[in-house]
């Protein structure tokens, strides 16, 4: 075993298939980087569909939204608890409407920032949809709780909602589309 000559695997793109580098040759194979560590950055590969970017846009607004949604619910929570008197109420209840309009809007900002930043072919449309998208699909979860709102006022709820939600990440998408096209910082090599 030990004095057996050691085999050598053959170089790709060097001669023929299977066939094994000349023996006892003074040149060494080339060397070989692989394609996706030598590649420069300006060939980024097959760029997706505009559509696809909708449903990206769609889960970061959602990522987004979720954990203000939270936070702001958290202080509203507190807010309820230290006002015991009726005329407060009102307030809260305005300041929880505000808020949570507030907390949407800036996870629509951020998906449509992210959409118009790194969406390719995808822009401002893109990410307007998907701000709409979310909207309609918090609206349909409101709507199968059943809260009484009556048809006009879902269908008047439906489209506030839908406007906010679009409108905020369209200037996501315009706000990302103009850091794309900026040039950034020099690189250092």
């Amino acid at each position: 075993m030990g004095d057996a000559p050691k085999r050598r695997l053959p170089v790709v793109g060097s001669g023929a298939a299977g066939a094994a580098p000349p023996r006892g040759g003074a040149a060494s194979p080339e060397k070989r980087k692989l394609p996706v560590l030598q590649s420069s950055g300006d060939d980024e590969g097959e760029d997706r569909p505009p559509w696809h970017w909708i449903a990206l846009g769609t889960v970061a607004i959602f990522i987004a939204w979720l954990p203000l949604a939270g936070l702001v619910n958290t202080l509203l929570r507190r807010m309820i608890e230290r006002a015991g008197d009726a005329g407060a109420q009102g307030s809260v209840r305005l300041a929880m409407v505000g808020l949570n309009v507030i907390a949407f809007a800036l996870a629509g900002v951020a998906g449509g920032y992210l959409v118009g930043r790194f969406g390719g072919r995808a822009g401002r449309r893109e990410a307007a949809a998907s701000g709409a998208v979310v909207a309609a699909l918090a609206w349909a979860l409101a709507f199968a709780e059943g809260a009484p709102a009556g048809a006009l006022g879902w269908a008047l709820l439906l489209v506030v909602v839908v406007t906010i939600g679009s409108a905020a990440s369209y200037a996501g998408g315009s706000a990302g589309l103009r850091s794309r096209a900026a040039p950034g910082p020099p690189r250092s090599r």
